[in-house]
C-alpha cells in the first residue's frame, strides 16, 4: 500500500505550476511521454510513472530517483503531451530542486552535472575533452570511453586544450546567481 501526504502533495503540485506553469493534476497517464522517449530505458521509472508519482505527493522518491538525473532534454515528451503539460520543464525543475538539496542521485549523475555547468560556468562554452576528463577523474571512471576519445581528438572533432568563448566572463555570472537563486527557491 503506498501512503502520501494529500497536504504535500498539494504544495509540491502548486510550486511546480508557479515555477514551471505545469499541472500534473492534468496528466491522465495516456503514456505518450513514455512511449516517446528515447532515454525511458534506462529510467528507474518511465515519465508517467513519475508524473503519477507527483499527482499523489511522492516527490522525495522521485527526487532520488535515476530518471529525472538521465532525462536527456529532448523534450519529445513534452512535444507528444495531448494535455499540452511541459514534462520536460517539470523534469528540469526536479533536477535543480535535487541538487539545491544535495539530493543523493544515482550513477554518478550529480558530479557530471556539477562538472558539465562548472565547465559551461569557467568556459562560456562546452569544452568536451575536459570536461570529460575532470567528469572520469571526480566520478572515478578513469578510462571510461578512453577508445572514443583518441579518435575523436585525432579527426579534430574534439579540442584538447579548453578555450574561453565570448563573453565567458558573463556566462559565469549569470551561472554563479542563478545557482543563488535556485538554492532559495528550494528552500
Amino acid at each position: 500500500m503506498i501512503r502520501y501526504d494529500t497536504q504535500e502533495a498539494a504544495e509540491y503540485r502548486e510550486r511546480l505550476l508557479r515555477r514551471v506553469r505545469a499541472d500534473v493534476t492534468a496528466c491522465y497517464q495516456c503514456g505518450n511521454c513514455s512511449a516517446g522517449c528515447p532515454a525511458a530505458f534506462t529510467f528507474d521509472y518511465a515519465p508517467n510513472q513519475v508524473m503519477r508519482m507527483l499527482q499523489v505527493g511522492m516527490v522525495d522518491q522521485v527526487l532520488k530517483s535515476s530518471a529525472i538525473q538521465l532525462c536527456v532534454q529532448c523534450l519529445t515528451c513534452t512535444a507528444r503531451c495531448p494535455r499540452n503539460i511541459d514534462v520536460a520543464g517539470i523534469f528540469e525543475d526536479l533536477k535543480t530542486v535535487a541538487v539545491a538539496h544535495d539530493v543523493k542521485v544515482p550513477e554518478d549523475a550529480a558530479v557530471f552535472n556539477r562538472v558539465f555547468l562548472e565547465n559551461i560556468a569557467r568556459y562560456g562554452r562546452l569544452t568536451e575533452a575536459f570536461m570529460l576528463l575532470r567528469y572520469n577523474l571526480l566520478s572515478k571512471h578513469l578510462l571510461n570511453d578512453a577508445e572514443l576519445g583518441l579518435p575523436m581528438v585525432t579527426k579534430g572533432k574534439v579540442e584538447i586544450l579548453p578555450k574561453k568563448a565570448v563573453g565567458a566572463d558573463e556566462v559565469g555570472r549569470i551561472y554563479r546567481k542563478a545557482m543563488g537563486r535556485v538554492k532559495e527557491k528550494a528552500s
